[in-house]
């Protein structure tokens, strides 16, 4: 029963309830893909996130500095790398954030380490892919819906992150 609260379920919780959010935004016709509206979108959403690690940790504003430029980062991460290999990037950049939110958990943990960072974010990465996956082909293969579900939404993004903060919060 102690899963049921435990840091990755809450937080997959806070950021599946924040992602299904978003998307019902972009779907009221927020113009897509803009680097403006993406950045505002990423830097948001992993600023709550950040600040939600750095919570835990007693670092709350920490964390939340370091998730809003996470998610800034990865989300601008998609716009530079987007020419080059169109909507497939959006899987590099969701690596790109899960390194920068190993990174940034190393240093609440008071042990800054960027190779341990890079190597635990590739772990992380690749432990919420699948779901990341299912999100981008079943939710945005046919964007914009016709009508939004938000349990759809919510189902789907709370599936996307709990395996990758499962791994990141692991001891």
């Amino acid at each position: 029963m102690r899963w049921i609260f435990s840091p990755a379920v809450v937080g997959s919780l806070l950021l599946a309830v924040l992602s299904t959010i978003a998307d019902y935004v972009w779907f009221l016709k927020i113009p897509p893909h803009q680097a403006a509206s993406g950045a505002i979108h990423g830097a948001v959403l992993f600023a709550a996130l950040g600040a939600y690690l750095g919570w835990r940790k007693g670092q709350a504003l920490v964390g939340l500095a370091g998730g809003l430029a996470s998610g800034l980062i990865a989300a601008l991460s998609f716009y530079a790398m987007a020419p080059i290999g169109g909507e497939s990037m959006m899987l590099a950049s969701w690596l790109v954030l899960w390194i920068l939110l190993a990174t940034l958990h190393t240093h609440l943990d008071g042990r800054v380490s960027v190779a341990k960072g890079v190597a635990r974010g590739i772990l992380t990465a690749i432990a919420a892919a699948p779901g990341f996956g299912i999100v981008v082909f079943q939710l945005y293969r046919y964007w914009p819906p016709e009508h939004f579900s938000f349990v759809t939404h919510f189902v789907a993004w709370s599936l996307a992150y709990l395996p990758g903060l499962y791994v990141l919060l692991r001891r």
